[in-house]
C-alpha cells in the first residue's frame, strides 16, 4: 500500500514538474517575443546591408589582387 502511494506521488510530482516547466517556458516566450522580433528585424537588415556591401565591393578584391601581381611582376622584371 505504501509503495503504491509513493508511486502515485512520484507520478504526480513528475507531472507537476513538467507542467510547471511548460508554463514557465510559455511565460518566458511571451515575455521575450517582442524583443525577439526586434532582433529578427535587425538581423535581416544587417543581412541586406552585408549583401549590398558585397555587391558594391565585388570588383575591388580581384582588381587589388591583379594590381599587386602586376606591380610585383614589374618590380621583379626591373630588378633582374
Amino acid at each position: 500500500m505504501v509503495l503504491e502511494l509513493l508511486r502515485a506521488a512520484e507520478t504526480e510530482i513528475e507531472t507537476a514538474v513538467n507542467e510547471a516547466y511548460a508554463e514557465g517556458y510559455k511565460a518566458a516566450m511571451l515575455q521575450y517575443a517582442p524583443e525577439l522580433e526586434v532582433y529578427k528585424i535587425e538581423a535581416e537588415l544587417l543581412r541586406q546591408e552585408l549583401e549590398a556591401e558585397k555587391k558594391k565591393n565585388r570588383f575591388f578584391f580581384p582588381a587589388a589582387g591583379l594590381s599587386f601581381a602586376a606591380g610585383f611582376l614589374l618590380n621583379y622584371s626591373v630588378t633582374r
